[in-house]
């Protein structure tokens, strides 16, 4: 099987190179002419060069980083093998290449890849609650009337809660899919539903950590908890990879570095350490900081490499993408799955200061993000 990679950024579309299967064998090769733009798409592990590239360690089953982030995970995963299963087939059985072909033209961030499965240009209504209630029978194992509609509007999105992609008007009561482009007054969001062993309140509890995220200077996009007639309602996020000028490159840690996230890979130090090699900005940097410490404080435990991600400006600059995913979480046996000065639990301020430090940090800049953070928490969450 052979896939075309195109770089579709900010409006220009180019094509990467091309992406072959040989006895289950993944091989890539940029190029030429993507050779001669000097974008670099994967710096560390698929770097600008010519010839023929294997990712022998099969970190993502014989996938680079790069393409591995255009996959879905969890529940994007989920509906791509009921569909297959109608076929008889399963998602464990198919190539990561059929898979890259089902996602097609519509990942996230800005990589296509062709030959791809169709998809419509029309454009239909969204209601929430009824489509709330075919998640339920999808997680509860029921068929669905809608598994293509929901496939179609899940956009190869990360995560394990159910979600779909969607562009929503400016006044926030009209939701509508389909197309590549916006339609006029709407803008792309991320909307996603609670499962049934959810609390009612859980798109509540993390439209309540976006603002305290925001409180607390970190960089988050428009959020919004968009009712259910039900009752509570789904928590939404304007997407940051979608732009008026077009598609945005983004590349997660884990893609970046073939840092897994199904178990502990980074830590906030070798987090802050990437910030800074890939970005040189060391406003990222505090950034990244600003981050651990919130999800120190705020008991996300939930920190894996999937859940820090750059972006790719349009002047080829790397920067760091704002941030996402932030929700309580117990974490694998009460710890969290990025370590701070060598800890998963019991993360003290004196361990917050110790990890500032090592990307050059001081102690009193630590303490005032710390006290900034911890009052923005006790505001909008109360804890």
């Amino acid at each position: 099987m052979r896939l075309t990679v195109y770089l579709n950024h900010y409006g220009v579309r180019r094509e990467v190179g091309l992406l072959s299967e040989e006895n289950n064998r993944i091989f890539f090769e940029y190029s030429p002419e993507f050779i001669s733009s000097g974008i670099e798409l994967s710096p560390f592990k698929l770097p600008l060069r010519p010839g023929v590239f294997e990712e022998t360690k099969r970190t993502f089953d014989g996938l680079f980083g790069l393409f591995n982030d255009s996959l879905p995970d969890g529940w994007g995963c989920l509906l791509l093998d009921r569909k297959l299963r109608e076929k008889g087939l399963s998602f464990r059985e198919i190539s990561p290449l059929h898979s890259l072909s089902m996602v097609g033209r519509n990942p996230m961030g800005a990589l296509e890849y062709e030959p791809a499965d169709d998809y419509t240009d029309s454009f239909a209504d969204v209601e929430l609650d009824p489509l709330s209630a075919e998640v339920n029978k999808i997680v509860a194992g029921e068929e669905s009337d809608v598994l293509d509609d929901l496939l179609h509007m899940n956009g190869s999105s990360g995560g394990a809660r159910p979600k779909i992609v969607a562009w929503v008007s400016d006044d926030r009561k009209r939701i509508v899919h389909g197309g590549t482009t916006a339609p006029e007054g709407f803008s792309p969001w991320i909307i996603k539903f609670a499962e049934r062993s959810d609390p009612q309140s859980a798109g509540e509890l993390e439209y309540r950590y976006s603002l305290a995220a925001k409180a607390a200077g970190i960089n988050m996009p428009e959020t919004h908890l968009f009712p259910l007639k039900s009752g509570g309602g789904c928590f939404g996020v304007r997407r940051f990879d979608r732009t008026e000028r077009g598609k945005v490159h983004v590349h997660t840690a884990c893609g970046l570095l073939h840092a897994s996230h199904r178990y502990p890979t980074l830590d906030y130090e070798s987090l802050l350490k990437l910030t800074f090699v890939l970005t040189r900005n060391h406003a990222d940097v505090e950034e990244m900081l600003r981050r651990m410490v919130f999800n120190v404080k705020s008991g996300n435990r939930d920190d894996h490499s999937k859940n820090f991600s750059f972006l790719l400006t349009a002047d080829h600059e790397w920067r760091l993408a704002p941030a996402y995913d932030l929700t309580p979480s117990s974490g694998l046996n009460g710890e969290h799955t990025a370590m701070v000065n060598g800890k998963g639990r019991n993360i003290t301020d004196d361990d917050l200061i110790a990890a500032a430090a090592t990307c050059g940090v001081s102690k009193n800049k630590t303490v005032q993000m710390i006290r900034e953070v911890e009052d923005a928490i006790t505001k909008f969450i109360g804890i």
